[in-house]
């Protein structure tokens, strides 16, 4: 699939996803109440789908929620259609569960009804606006585990966004670019870690980190040069990375790059400020092919419209725009 086709799919909102993370320690619930702490995976077998002409394509999903509880309360982070949102919700005394989210641009959470279920784990019914996409579904299927330990550990797969704040460029009659996808992959040994930080499928804008995490914060740095096609030099370089990890596996903060083209003149060159946006961690596995969920019937294997993606880090752009939604609005937003 071709760069364009990429960001263009992106953009369409075919998209949907959801992520969270962990808690240092599990919170109690009581005796004879249903119990929905945890991280969970969810397959969505989509009812309705409109606002794009990528919804033609698109007949299941996933999202994931990670959730703390502590008796009939619950609250954590879901991450759905690229967006990781603070959830909160009620275990009524029949054991339903309904989250509810703050308003936010971009998204809207209409319904996410939960109720856990002996044989099947959970059931329930998810209905959403992401972007121009309004997507109604019921959990086709789920996996449960517990929260990710992301306050002490880094290592796995993060994919968010990135909102450029401040641009300084030559050579361009305008900032090349105002807001980034990314995936960072990461291996941790003690408080040492290294891994990829990428901003596209090609590796034209991939960089090999390498950096410290301790007490949550995560410090990065990098560069890489590479030959272009006619002879050029491109350089990336991470001059900075700092980022918070939270207990829901949420990442927030901050970093500094530039990029150079030497390929005669002029000379192109940006240096990006940018700040980091619904970054979460991806869950190991994601899910991947035909699913059967609780009524028997075998989903499909497409997520939004695309094959479903790999996590050997081969098919980023299936990753890509499987989970993240471009939100065409930023551009302008900043420019006002």
């Amino acid at each position: 699939m071709g760069m364009r086709q990429y960001w263009l799919l992106a953009a369409a909102g075919c998209v949907i996803a959801a992520c969270g993370s962990s808690m240092p320690e599990s919170p109690s619930a009581p005796s004879g109440r249903t119990t929905f702490g945890g991280s969970w995976v969810a397959s969505i077998g989509i009812e309705t789908c409109s606002g794009s002409h990528a919804c033609i394509a698109l007949d299941t999903s996933w999202f994931v929620l990670r959730l703390a509880q502590n008796g009939s309360e619950v609250h954590g982070v879901a991450y759905v259609a690229g967006n990781a949102v603070d959830v909160t919700g009620t275990v009524d005394p029949a054991g339903q569960l309904t989250l509810t989210t703050p308003p936010r641009p971009f998204f809207t959470l209409h319904e996410l009804s939960l109720r856990a279920d002996p044989t099947f784990g959970m059931t329930g019914t998810i209905h959403f606006t992401a972007s121009s996409v309004t997507l109604r579904g019921h959990i086709a299927s789920v996996k449960h585990g517990p929260l990710e330990p992301t306050q002490t550990t880094v290592q796995g797969t993060w994919v968010g966004s990135s909102l450029v704040r401040s641009c300084t460029y030559t050579g361009y009659r305008e900032c090349p670019s105002l807001q980034r996808l990314f995936r960072l992959s990461m291996t941790q040994t003690g408080s040492l870690v290294s891994g990829n930080l990428e901003f596209d499928a090609q590796e034209r804008f991939g960089v090999p980190v390498r950096g410290t995490f301790t007490s949550s914060v995560l410090t990065l740095d990098g560069a890489v040069a590479r030959p272009t096609a006619l002879g050029g030099v491109y350089q990336l370089r991470l001059l900075t990375w700092t980022s918070r990890s939270d207990a829901f596996g949420r990442m927030t903060g901050s970093f500094t790059y530039e990029e150079q083209l030497d390929q005669g003149e002029p000379r192109l060159s940006a240096r990006y400020e940018s700040d980091l946006v619904d970054v979460a961690l991806l869950p190991d596995p994601l899910p991947t092919g035909n699913v059967t969920g609780r009524s028997g019937a075998r989903q499909s294997p497409r997520f939004n419209g695309v094959p479903a993606p790999l996590t050997d880090g081969s098919r980023l752009v299936q990753t890509m725009t499987t989970i993240m939604p471009v939100r065409p609005s930023l551009r302008e937003d900043v420019r006002q």
